[in-house]
């Protein structure tokens, strides 16, 4: 590396690229060329020695190198921004505190996770998606926490820690006409009954094969959903009874769903998975010290 002093414009194209995933979109951001960006960044990459960049197909994707930077170059224009809102402001700014939240997870089981990081400190981004797509944001700085019903998969270039953050019991909800036809004899006449379930690629699915397997109960399964608040839709229509968490301090999402009983024994988890820094978000620490 060069003894010049960093230049930190150079640095700062680099961070915009890195959240917007490409020199394109970073070019619209800053309503500058492409061209311009990129020569930026390889005088930049010229200065330090070492490619931040590499092409794979038609994306731009992080080197080693550059995942070594990113963490200082998000510490140093978080903290610039932050600067920045308080010279211009008498009060406090709020701080964002960017949350992705796994398609899987019901709404409610997220409120309650996230409910005692409000504070008149912060400002609160929450994003849904699949958990690829969200820990993809994650491992390029573009959120501070995921929130998913498994701990994030250990991979080569993705130092990512996982916390537990709770266990909730199980039940079967359904509206009134599905839970009038079901509840006698629960669980043993969920065998044939209308099933609302996760997909196979949720944490939740996999415990209830084993659970029904174990039991010699096989549900009519009338639909399979990657989002929680579908399934639940589905559930209030009267398509199917559905599997939910019971979430302390929480009722029964609606008056349109009754509960035939929980499933002895299983449990779902939830997670909190967020990238190794060396200095993490405030509210990041508030959620792990639940």
């Amino acid at each position: 590396m060069s003894d010049a002093v960093l230049n930190y414009r150079h640095l700062y194209y680099f961070w915009v690229v890195s959240q917007e995933g490409g020199i394109s979109a970073a070019a619209r951001k800053l309503q500058m060329t492409p061209q311009t960006i990129s020569s930026q960044l390889s005088l930049l990459e010229a200065q330090i020695g070492k490619a931040l960049f590499t092409q794979v197909g038609r994306k731009l994707e992080l080197t080693d190198a550059g995942r070594s930077t990113l963490p200082f170059a998000d510490q140093i224009f978080m903290l610039g921004e932050q600067l920045q809102q308080t010279l211009a402001s008498d009060s406090t700014p709020r701080q964002r505190f960017h949350v992705g939240v796994a398609d899987a997870l019901p709404k409610a089981v997220a409120q309650q996770l996230l409910a005692k990081t409000h504070s008149a400190h912060n400002r609160l981004l929450c994003i849904e998606g699949s958990p690829d797509e969200l820990m993809a944001k994650l491992a390029m700085h573009q959120l501070d926490v995921v929130l998913a019903d498994r701990p994030a998969a250990h991979g080569a270039h993705l130092r990512l820690e996982s916390q537990a953050l709770a266990q909730c019991p199980v039940m079967i909800l359904g509206n009134a006409a599905q839970a009038a036809a079901h509840s006698a004899q629960f669980p043993a006449s969920l065998h044939g009954a209308p099933m609302l379930l996760p997909t196979r690629d949720t944490a939740l699915r996999t415990q209830l094969d084993l659970w029904f397997s174990d039991r010699n109960i096989v549900p009519d399964i009338v639909g399979e959903f990657a989002d929680s608040a579908l399934m639940q839709a589905f559930g209030i229509a009267g398509i199917g009874l559905y599997p939910s968490p019971i979430i302390p301090f929480s009722a029964i999402p609606t008056s349109e769903l009754q509960s035939l009983g929980h499933l002895e024994g299983l449990y779902a988890d939830y997670y909190a998975i967020y990238a190794q820094k060396k200095i993490n978000h405030p509210t990041l620490d508030q959620l792990l010290q639940r």
